[in-house]
């Protein structure tokens, strides 16, 4: 496929072509008097300078104005303007190229009207644009109903996607059925949220609150987005000032249990068991698939950049627009994903019991975390997998389910009995009684 597409996410606007990255930056600038930065150059200044720092601009895509501006800075849409031109240079695009645009779900159709003349002037033509979740979903996903979730800086999105009957011979079709939106569940909302989080371990162990100076903030907020994009399970922060330096330890289980209030909205939004469909961004976000397995949902990671590949597989189905013709609004495409096969029934805990003491997995990081282990030694991780859950222990930790060794790890369920060091742990259901 010939032309270029641009996943429209803030978290990270990606532009590709045939699988290959060209550019990818968050939705972040910075307007200065003489220049402009974007994406993650901006962001590395966005505490040390926080009212030249803009990060909404492409969320609202409208003409709102910008305070302070900027030379040719004025409203949001010349900010959208300005990062698109940047995007161009940036991947060394010299004339005009097809585009095709792989919007989030909840984008309004004025804004995709703005976005597409905006677009044109700076020496994009846009010749479709298609809902990405329907995308990722038609490609990677069972031939059946399914949500996808997805987070952008400020909502979090949940697609509902149906499939049509398809008729003999031919593949049924994925189709948006509706969209809900949860501003609580941000991106940027969790990030304050962990920056909290890591200033409170700061201020226990050191007694020194990073947050309450720009440039120690800006030190936890860059070490805290490097860590998610790494996916690792301790983020070692270390912040230099006054001539020493400071280090902690956070474990994305304290990340998970300062998000849990906005995970259990998101869920909410969710609703019943289903299968629910996450992104790369939203795999990032530390405890999300343990959260959403343990609400009884079976969970199913979709590869990065999953929308971009599924319009290159799928530009035969998408109607492509020609220079100065409409373009359309594409929200059903073909299913490529195979109808899920029968699983057996198996019984999904909800809950880690020690003692007399129950706690929601999904509050979970690490087995330490539990209230009745007083903070031990790592003990044991529990990560869900395609619906179920499995269990590998932290470090080296010997752990026992059901009085076999763990080694590596091992899937569990409601009913296994834990071991671990001097603790005993039980999976177990909780339900709500019936009214």
């Amino acid at each position: 496929m010939d032309a270029l597409v641009l996943e429209a996410n803030d978290v990270e606007l990606t532009l590709s072509r045939d699988g290959e990255v060209l550019y990818a930056e968050p939705g972040a600038a910075l307007v200065g008097p003489k220049r402009t930065a974007f994406g993650r150059e901006a962001l590395a200044q966005s505490r040390l300078q926080p009212r030249q720092a803009h990060n909404e601009f492409w969320h609202k895509l409208n003409a709102d104005a910008v305070a302070p501006g900027g030379p040719g800075i004025g409203n949001q849409a010349d900010l959208v303007y300005r990062h698109l031109a940047a995007m161009r240079g940036a991947a060394g695009l010299r004339q005009r190229a097809a585009l095709i645009v792989a919007a989030p779900s909840a984008t309004s159709e004025g804004q995709l009207a703005l976005l597409l003349g905006i677009a044109g002037e700076v020496g994009f033509d846009v010749r479709a644009v298609v809902d990405a979740a329907v995308a990722a979903g038609s490609q990677f996903a069972p031939a059946g109903a399914v949500k996808v979730v997805d987070v952008l800086l400020h909502r979090a999105v949940v697609t509902t996607l149906g499939a049509d009957a398809a008729e003999p011979g031919t593949a049924p079709t994925m189709r948006r059925e509706r969209v809900q939106e949860v501003p609580a569940a941000a991106f940027a909302k969790l990030l304050e949220g962990w920056l909290d989080a890591v200033a409170d371990r700061f201020v226990e162990a050191t007694r020194f609150d990073p947050l309450r100076l720009a440039a120690t903030e800006q030190q936890v907020h860059d070490q805290v987005l490097a860590a998610l994009a790494g996916g690792a399970e301790t983020a070692s922060i270390e912040i230099r000032h006054d001539g020493g330096s400071q280090r902690v330890d956070v474990d994305s289980g304290a990340l998970a249990h300062k998000s849990a209030q906005r995970y259990d909205l998101l869920i909410e939004a969710i609703g019943e068991p289903a299968t629910v469909a996450i992104t790369q961004r939203v795999q990032r976000l530390p405890g999300i698939a343990h959260r959403l397995a343990a609400a009884g949902h079976r969970v199913l990671p979709l590869p990065a950049g999953a929308a971009a590949t599924a319009i290159s597989a799928q530009a035969a189905a998408i109607p492509m627009a020609n220079p100065g013709e409409p373009v359309q609004l594409v929200t059903a495409l073909p299913a490529k994903g195979q109808a899920p096969a029968p699983r057996a029934k198996r019984t999904l805990a909800t809950h880690l019991l020690c003692g007399q003491l129950a706690v929601p997995l999904g509050s979970l990081g690490d087995g330490r975390e539990h209230p009745a282990c007083e903070g031990a030694a790592p003990l044991f991780r529990l990560q869900p997998q395609d619906g179920g859950l499995r269990l590998r222990p932290s470090g080296n930790a010997t752990v026992t389910v059901n009085g076999a060794a763990v080694a590596g790890e091992r899937a569990v369920q409601a009913g296994d009995e834990v071991h671990a060091g001097e603790f005993a742990f039980r999976l177990i259901v909780v339900a709500e009684a019936a009214s």
